[in-house]
């Protein structure tokens, strides 16, 4: 679902604009207001506000902005009564589905914990990337498909952690591993209609 708010009005977007604005304040301050005939201590106060200030939520902004991971793209449209499906989802699955539909920060790659417990790979590099998602009904029970790009970790790597795949997302999910190619792998998250 796409989001009501901007794209811009993220965190990193809000504080470089703060950093900005700050240092605009101190130019104000300095070259113009300090100037003016009976302002020279509005514009010193001003400029010496915005020197000291700009520096933190700029480059932590910048430093944000450096390390995001945008959510991942909707590969399919979802059926028309998705909602109504939504609610078998098991809290796992609710988890993943968060998680993958939000902006990171610091992090590798969605799902990248995640691969690295289930035993793919322990270095980033080397980790699968999740290309995108979609949503289906899988004989009346809620589905989530991921695809991985896995131009490092090849279709052998993946068949030996099929069976911690089975396990790892938790009871009511039936885990289903598709080897589309020796780069493109699909797991799908399917609810069993089990208790979870």
């Amino acid at each position: 679902m796409a989001s009501p708010v901007p794209k811009f009005f993220s965190l990193p977007n809000v504080l470089i604009g703060i950093g900005l604005l700050l240092f605009g304040l101190f130019l104000l301050g300095y070259f113009v207001i300090s100037h003016q005939k009976n302002m020279e201590d509005l514009g010193t106060n001003l400029s010496f506000a915005g020197l000291n200030y700009f520096l933190f939520p700029l480059f932590i902004g910048i430093a944000l902005k450096l390390s995001t991971t945008p959510p991942a793209p909707i590969l399919k449209a979802p059926p028309a009564n998705i909602e109504k499906y939504r609610t078998q989802a098991t809290p796992i699955q609710n988890q993943v589905y968060s998680d993958i539909t939000k902006q990171a920060y610091f992090k590798a790659a969605h799902m990248s914990e995640a691969l690295k417990r289930i035993g793919l790979s322990k270095r980033d590099e080397e980790l699968p990337i999740l290309a995108g998602y979609w949503e289906t009904l899988e004989e009346e029970h809620y589905a989530l498909h991921l695809r991985f790009n896995s131009p490092k970790i090849g279709p052998e790597r993946w068949e030996t952690c099929r069976p911690k795949l089975g396990t790892f997302f938790g009871k009511g999910v039936d885990v289903r591993v598709n080897i589309v190619s020796e780069e493109v792998v699909e797991v799908s998250l399917v609810n069993s209609g089990q208790a979870a």
